[in-house]
């Protein structure tokens, strides 16, 4: 790149590709759109003004159990979607301050075949001993 113009056309090569990957996405009109990568402001833009929540850069164990617990299939490119891979078995999406920090919560899940469970404590060692006791009565369950 040389010149001014050529950054130019550049720019509005990736803008139009974002645009372009947020429409296939908002054409299957999901209501949270989850991913393991970042999400760029202007796709984060195209994606509020359809309504639709994005939460970015989950570890893929979080990810594979929101997937289970709603009944999503994981895609790994926008052009892949099928309708099917829409998963409906979400109840209910939060955003709650616990703390000074704020958490994503999807509960009411329709058969969902993953939980989560958070364990608060007033204490780092006595949530380690909160941990380990649920640790022995889940293996207890099994």
């Amino acid at each position: 790149i040389d010149k001014v113009e050529d950054f130019e056309k550049l720019l509005e090569l990736e803008e139009n590709f974002v645009k372009n990957q947020c429409k296939i996405i908002i054409k299957h009109k999901p209501d949270l759109v989850i991913t393991e990568k970042g999400i760029s402001d202007l796709a984060q833009y195209y994606l509020q003004k359809a309504g639709i929540t994005a939460l970015r850069r989950l570890r893929k164990s979080d990810n594979n159990r929101i997937a289970r617990a709603v009944g999503a299939t994981i895609v790994n490119r926008v052009e892949d979607i099928k309708q099917d891979d829409i998963g409906l078995g979400c109840g209910l999406f939060e955003v709650r301050k616990i703390g000074d920090e704020y958490w994503s919560f999807i509960e009411q899940c329709k058969n969902p075949k993953a939980c989560t469970l958070l364990l608060r404590g007033p204490t780092k060692d006595v949530l380690k001993e909160i941990e380990r006791n649920l640790v022995d009565a889940m293996s207890v369950v099994r």
